[in-house]
């Protein structure tokens, strides 16, 4: 419990520090071009629940609102333990806003353990999720997306009846930050 709160403080000071910094002038466009790096954290708390989700992902613009990541994961609680390693594309739709949707699809490998289920599993994942980024800065964006994952095998514990499922969908709050 002690390192979730840590955790959720880490990420409050980088949000807040992203809304204090100064912004030159009134309007924010969003660095989406090809070359540009992003870094971005993402994850789910349930506090109530002791459940935590977390990804950390790399990318990189190949072309103009286009992004390719790598990017590694880990979801724990009472009864389920899983990681993950992959890759994802994401298209961004460019507005001219500070507002951005987009789109993304992906594949990881992943490893779960849940005791209750006597599952000790691997495999692979692939995604296809949309959401929205809002800039606050040039160079800083806050995100939700959500996304359908269906797996090789059998490896996400139903919340509800503790059944074993190849499929699941996920909501994730993410902070990214984008560098040349």
């Amino acid at each position: 419990m002690k390192h979730t709160w840590t955790l959720l403080a880490c990420a409050a000071l980088f949000a807040g520090s992203a809304f204090a910094a100064e912004q030159a002038s009134g309007v924010v466009t969003p660095n989406l071009d090809k070359g540009t790096k992003v870094l971005e954290g993402a994850g789910n708390i349930d506090v109530m629940a002791d459940s935590l989700q977390l990804q950390v992902a790399y990318g990189h613009f190949v072309a103009d609102g286009i992004e390719v990541a790598v990017l590694a994961g880990i979801r724990d609680d009472d009864r389920y333990m899983a990681t993950e390693l992959g890759a994802r594309a994401e298209y961004n739709f460019l507005l001219d806003s500070a507002l951005v949707p987009f789109l993304s699809a992906g594949v990881v490998w992943a490893d779960a353990e849940a005791d209750e289920s006597d599952l000790d599993a691997d495999a692979a994942v692939f995604s296809l999720g949309g959401g929205a980024k809002y800039f606050i800065r040039d160079n800083v964006a806050l995100a939700f997306s959500g996304n359908y994952l269906i797996a090789t095998d059998d490896i996400f514990v139903d919340s509800e009846d503790n059944e074993l499922q190849d499929d699941e969908f996920r909501l994730l709050f993410s902070v990214r930050f984008y560098f040349d």
